[in-house]
């Protein structure tokens, strides 16, 4: 009895085994198969075909990274973070459109400004150069300025905005955008580069308090920031917000939910003056709304596109 106990024992547990190591082995088969597709998706993503290179602009050249196939879409970045702010974005958007994005003069690749020049003809040379007929235009910030400016100037050549954080010229600042909400005093800095890493990791504003992962992210961007620039730039031909009812192409107004409220105010404006514009706020991010809410934004960026026509 004992005995058949025994080799009943002793069967069951060689079952179980076998049992397990079926199970081990299909496991192994499923992390390998899952494996393969993620190193499919990072070779995917990795094999994005970029063409880089120079547009030449008086006194100057400005570096450009263009890729994907279809509509066309210009991303400009704000004024302290060079095209590297849309590292979330160009790789997704190139998916689906034809998509450049460039360092102002005195950002990042492009050369520093020897002359007065016009960020409205430097971008008009982009066009030119780029064969860009009409795209729409991202702008964050000044660069969101720079889109309005463009679109007034040149409306031909502009399909649709998404101003991102963005300011409107004419508008103007209180005392409390200019102090920072009194944290900021420029003349306790003595370089650009302190500058740029207090609003980076101090400011109040310019990043979400709680969001650590991006003021990393944009630290290690820092010496590719916003070099020192003393030379002026021509004025645009209109003060954009006495004209922003001649904008008639869409235009969609993101500003981060703790960003401060000058531009929060500047974002209204530019609401009230657009008849066909929308405005959303993004939650827990302050002005770096593309670093900061990846998801968010491109999924608010993503939903605005789908409504153009093919």
């Amino acid at each position: 009895m004992e005995q058949n106990t025994y080799y009943q024992s002793y069967r069951l547990t060689a079952k179980t085994e076998n049992h397990m190591r079926k199970k081990a082995i299909i496991s192994c088969l499923l992390i390998l198969a899952v494996t393969n597709l993620l190193s499919q998706k990072s070779e995917n993503a990795n094999s994005l075909s970029v063409d880089t290179g120079y547009v030449l602009v008086d006194g100057g050249k400005l570096f450009y990274e263009l890729a994907g196939n279809g509509k066309n879409i210009v991303l400009l970045h704000d004024g302290m973070v060079n095209r590297e702010i849309w590292d979330e974005q160009f790789p997704l958007l190139a998916r689906t459109y034809r998509v450049v994005r460039y360092d102002r003069r005195g950002y990042g690749k492009s050369s520093d400004p020897q002359v007065k020049y016009s960020h409205i003809d430097d971008l008009n040379q982009l066009f030119i150069q780029l064969k860009i007929d009409k795209a729409i235009i991202f702008g964050m910030s000044s660069g969101g300025r720079l889109a309005i400016d463009f679109a007034l100037t040149y409306p031909e050549k502009v399909n649709g905005l998404v101003l991102v954080g963005a300011v409107v010229s004419g508008f103007g600042y209180t005392s409390h955008m200019n102090t920072r909400g009194g944290h900021f005093n420029p003349q306790n800095f003595s370089d650009p580069a302190e500058i740029n890493e207090y609003f980076i990791m101090d400011d109040p504003y310019e990043i979400y308090s709680e969001n650590t992962v991006a003021k990393e992210k944009v630290m290690k961007l820092l010496p590719n920031l916003a070099r020192d620039n003393r030379v002026p730039t021509q004025p645009a031909g209109k003060v954009a917000v006495r004209f922003l009812s001649e904008i008639k192409v869409p235009a969609l107004i993101l500003v981060g939910e703790y960003d401060i409220p000058d531009v929060h105010a500047h974002a209204g404006v530019i609401n009230a003056g657009i008849a066909n514009s929308k405005r959303e706020i993004i939650p827990r991010s302050g002005h770096l709304i593309p670093i900061e809410q990846p998801a968010l934004f491109n999924e608010a960026v993503m939903n605005f596109l789908s409504k153009f026509p093919n």
